[in-house]
């Protein structure tokens, strides 16, 4: 047999041979490779099934997948690799290998191959990274992913030789690039179908999700089923009690529609009116003929709980039906909402507070007449707080004092109205007293606003709250400052009346005694002397009594003036005859300086006042002197005027002067023979008349005694 390596012919038929079956491997290879990887739907599945027939069928030291990211770094998904080569599996690799020109020619689908790394002139990262795998012989086939026409580069199928260079055959490459297709191809189809799974996981989700809406829903509804269910019978069974409540309650109850008309009125109405519940359904008040005031009241509430929403109350009267007396009731309205918010209804509860009402108009009225009783009657009245301030105060004391009601009211009572000397004395017994025993009588003196001091005899009372707590005091006092003046002059009077008449009855008694003893007997004109003292004396008492009764009748208004008119000039001069042997005796001469004018007086008193100024003026002239009587018209009234030329008043008494039994010396009344009384009696008819009297001195000089008496009494 002849060897065939020494035969062209048959040299060339085995390389065929060989090429043929190598052919026919690869393509038994890449159907094998396309129906294996085309069973997986995984990409680690198809990637890791992929290098390990690649490896076995180059025979290569290591075969990878790997994969780009939009950074053009990556990651090394699956490998195939001999020991003792370094493993690359997960292993991530950075962008810049495949920067440029390298990453430009995988996306054009171009292979990338060499034979020995350290010949191929490569990149010093590129070189870097085949020295860091223990590559030699390096060849690298870009994995395009077509979506609508369009490439993207999706990652390199990739075999190394590391024991050694290699020259990888045109077969080889050939192989790795239907390979890579069908790679693409298993990809593209696990993408899909990944996608579909995620599509329809998101289905079985959004379904899922759907089912539990709906069982939710379904729940729901059972739930608002059972709960319409529970408040139907919960609204049924309150229906029943405010029907139960309402038919038994004492109380009117009614409900009403937006036009006032009743749908509603308990059995209590009846009772109430005298009208039966069911002629109020389908009415109002104002077509039942009820009073316009009751009706305008309930219209009025109505549509105020119409547009706010909220309850309205309010009181009416309707007479009882029995006997016609007055019922009084409050009235509440009450807003019933539907189930859309709205305001539906109208409740209306009328209370009976005729009672209470009753028992309020009495204390009312009772407050009315303490009050009015407080406010007008002629005493004073204060209320004091525990702390002494002032919470009530009558128009009485305000009008006493001067104060109006908001110069007082809260304020500090002792300050305010109490002397400065005795504030602390008495601010300190009214706190110890309250708790102690607090005087229930007691005097002491307020001022005014105008700083007059008037005494006050108080009667007081503590007062105390419902829990017997004492909430202050209320006094009610008397102004006994008149009283105490008029106590005081009564004193002095009766004191005074009681010397003057002591001193002449003592005198007669002695002048008397001695007359009636016999020791004068043998002393006639002593005698005679002593009868004329006694008859002097019994003089003077007529003059003082009877003075001291005509004053008791003129103060007292127990005397009408009897006033008519009358030439002045004549009263003048009947005065001035009446003193004219009085002022002769004493040389002194009475002038008149009047002229005929009218006016209107009480002839007697008028003259009498006169005789009385004149008299005083003749007694205290000194003898060759002269009294001049003046009268004259100013104004509406006539201005008397007797002047002498005697020693004069001291300013300090001008207006003593006039008072009872008051006398600038007291030996005046002695000597003088006057009782005191007449300036009195003078100032006292003037008044009456409505004039005023007053005098004008100078010491040693003179006096001047002028009055008035007007035309009218005002």
């Amino acid at each position: 047999m002849p060897d065939s390596s020494s035969n062209p012919i048959s040299s060339s038929i085995s390389q065929f041979t060989r090429k043929m079956r190598r052919s026919q491997q690869q393509e038994i290879l890449i159907a094998k490779i396309a129906l294996h990887i085309r069973q997986y739907l995984s990409i680690e599945d198809i990637a890791n099934s992929i290098v390990q027939e690649v490896r076995a069928f180059l025979n290569a030291d290591r075969s990878i997948v790997y994969q780009f990211n939009p950074d053009m770094t990556g990651t090394v998904v699956a490998e195939s690799v001999l020991s003792p080569w370094k493993p690359c599996l997960n292993q991530h690799i950075d962008e810049c290998c495949f920067q440029g020109n390298l990453g430009g020619m995988y996306r054009e689908g171009r292979v990338f191959s060499t034979s020995d790394v350290y010949k191929a002139n490569l990149h010093e990262c590129h070189l870097n990274l085949m020295e860091q795998f223990q590559v030699r012989a390096n060849l690298v086939l870009p994995i395009l992913i077509t979506d609508n026409q369009t490439q993207t580069l999706w990652g390199l199928l990739i075999a190394h030789q590391c024991e050694s260079p290699r020259i990888w055959e045109e077969s080889d490459i050939r192989l790795l690039q239907q390979l890579s297709v069908q790679l693409a191809i298993a990809i593209q189809q696990a993408e899909l179908y990944r996608n579909l799974q995620i599509a329809n996981l998101s289905l079985e989700k959004e379904i899922g999700e759907r089912k539990n809406v709906e069982l939710a829903l379904q729940l729901a509804n059972a739930n608002l089923e059972n709960r319409v269910v529970e408040r139907t019978a919960e609204l049924y069974q309150r229906q029943q009690e405010f029907i139960a409540l309402a038919e038994n309650s004492p109380n009117v109850t009614l409900r009403l529609d937006h036009q006032m008309r009743y749908l509603y009125a308990n059995p209590a109405v009846e009772r109430a009116t005298g009208i039966p519940a069911k002629e109020f359904l389908g009415k109002t008040l104002r077509e039942m003929g009820f009073p316009e005031k009751n009706v305008a009241m309930l219209e009025s509430a109505a549509h105020r709980l119409l547009e706010t929403g909220q309850d309205q109350r309010y009181e009416i009267e309707y007479p009882f039906p029995e006997d016609q007396s007055m019922g009084y009731y409050r009235a509440h309205l009450i807003p019933e909402y539907a189930s859309d918010g709205e305001i539906a209804t109208i409740l209306s509860i009328f209370y009976d507070i005729t009672q209470n009402k009753l028992n309020e108009i009495a204390l009312q009225e009772s407050n009315r007449r303490w009050q009015y009783l407080l406010d007008n009657v002629s005493l004073i009245v204060v209320g004091l707080n525990c702390g002494g301030e002032v919470e009530y105060i009558n128009p009485f004391l305000l009008a006493l004092t001067g104060y109006d009601m908001e110069e007082v009211i809260g304020k500090d009572w002792f300050s305010q109205f109490i002397p400065q000397i005795d504030q602390s004395e008495i601010r300190e017994g009214f706190s110890s007293l309250l708790i102690n025993d607090f005087p229930k009588y007691y005097q002491n003196a307020i001022v005014t606003k105008a700083g007059e001091e008037r005494m006050i005899s108080w009667n007081n009372t503590i007062l105390r709250n419902q829990e017997n707590e004492i909430i202050g005091t209320l006094s009610i006092g008397e102004d006994i400052t008149e009283k105490l003046k008029v106590d005081r002059i009564k004193s002095e009077f009766i004191s005074i009346v009681s010397h003057e008449l002591r001193t002449p009855l003592a005198s007669i008694r002695g002048a008397l005694g001695l007359i009636s003893s016999g020791v004068l007997a043998n002393r006639p004109e002593t005698a005679q002397n002593m009868l004329n003292i006694a008859s002097s004396d019994t003089e003077r008492l007529v003059r003082l009594v009877n003075d001291i009764l005509d004053l008791e009748r003129l103060e007292s208004s127990k005397v009408t003036l009897d006033r008519n008119w009358y030439d002045v000039l004549e009263l003048c001069q009947q005065a001035i005859e009446t003193m004219q042997a009085i002022a002769a005796e004493s040389q002194i001469e009475i002038l008149c300086n009047v002229q005929p004018q009218q006016v209107f007086a009480d002839r007697d008193r008028l003259v009498q006042t006169l005789v009385n100024l004149l008299s005083n003026a003749v007694k205290f002239s000194p003898p060759q002197s002269q009294v001049q009587l003046e009268a004259e018209q100013i104004a509406n009234e006539i201005v008397f005027r007797v002047c002498d030329r005697g020693r004069g008043i001291p300013a300090d008494h001008l207006e003593s002067i006039f008072e009872r039994f008051h006398q600038v010396d007291a030996s005046d009344s002695r000597q003088m023979g006057g009782t005191g009384l007449g300036l009195a009696i003078c100032r006292s008819i003037v008044q009456q008349h409505g004039g005023k009297i007053w005098v004008e001195s100078v010491l040693s000089e003179g006096s001047t005694f002028s009055f008035t008496i007007p035309h009218r009494i005002s």
